[in-house]
């Protein structure tokens, strides 16, 4: 049962972020010769002189990478991105057909096609799917040069993908525009990601009684507490080390409780990128 809501889970976000791919090359980065990266970015500059929709093109251009993925990693690996990857495109050519460019102002496109890219691969990442396209092709060279990493392929690639565009449209402006896209796009999913279970990590080093400044703040914050005996270095003295984790929001509450309980302890506040476990809930890390 677990493993039909994990996979209804997965189609779900996978359908969610073709929709979102789909719709900011309609409504923003077709019509204004963005490509940003990707087959979809070769797409769009090759159906500016060929009479093939973006959507069948990058399903042509995905064929032998997937072929590839097949020989390399085998069926079992490859079959789920088979099927995403024909309904990736699918969703890209009918919407592409129905939905009317937004705007002709390149650098809001650029922006808002940022936008709903990024949020589109936030959710095929939380939904660990695949579309194949130039994220596959990257793994599957990385497998061969063990010594290039992905994100370097991927900088390469998508590089040299705005640099053609830039040639084939002779307009350097388009290719910046496509910059800001990624630009847009990878801000968007780092927030998003990073953002999900945002947190704060306060580390309190005290001389007093642990129990009587670590009570009060599980008491008043509903927070656990974790105590680390100590020793300064410089003054040779045993000190408490108390560690509380806490939502952003709730770092002044720590701060004003402390004033009380201890106005000479030292405090360290540590931005935290996500809170797993215990009252924060997502309790099983993925």
């Amino acid at each position: 049962m677990k493993k039909e809501l994990g996979s209804l889970r997965s189609w779900g976000f996978l359908m969610a972020g073709n929709l979102l791919y789909a719709l900011a090359l309609a409504l923003f980065l077709t019509g204004n010769n963005i490509a940003a990266g990707g087959l979809a970015g070769i797409a769009v500059v090759l159906c500016s002189f060929l009479p093939l929709g973006v959507g069948i093109l990058t399903l042509v251009m995905n064929i032998p990478i997937l072929a590839s993925a097949v020989v390399i990693k085998g069926w079992r690996y490859t079959i789920g991105t088979i099927v995403a990857a024909f309904l990736y495109s699918f969703t890209v050519e009918i919407l592409d057909r129905m939905m009317p460019t937004l705007t002709s102002e390149p650098l809001v496109a650029a922006i808002f096609g940022g936008v709903l890219y990024g949020i589109g691969m936030t959710l095929l990442t939380v939904g660990n799917v695949s579309v194949g396209g130039t994220d596959l092709l990257c793994r599957l060279l990385n497998e061969k040069i063990p010594s290039l990493s992905v994100a370097r392929l991927s900088l390469f690639i998508d590089g040299g993908i705005v640099v053609m565009a830039m040639l084939v449209f002779g307009n350097v402006e388009v290719g910046l525009y496509a910059i800001v896209t990624i630009f847009v796009c990878s801000t968007v999913a780092d927030r998003v990601l990073l953002g999900i279970g945002r947190g704060s990590i306060c580390l309190v080093v005290s001389g007093k009684d642990a129990k009587e400044i670590a009570n009060p703040l599980m008491e008043k914050l509903g927070r656990a507490v974790t105590r680390w005996d100590s020793n300064g270095m410089y003054t040779g003295e045993e000190r408490n080390v108390l560690m509380v984790a806490v939502r952003p929001r709730e770092v002044f509450q720590v701060k004003t409780l402390l004033k009380e309980l201890d106005p000479t302890a030292f405090v360290v506040v540590v931005p935290a990128n996500e809170l797993i476990g215990g009252h924060f809930g997502g309790s099983k890390i993925t």
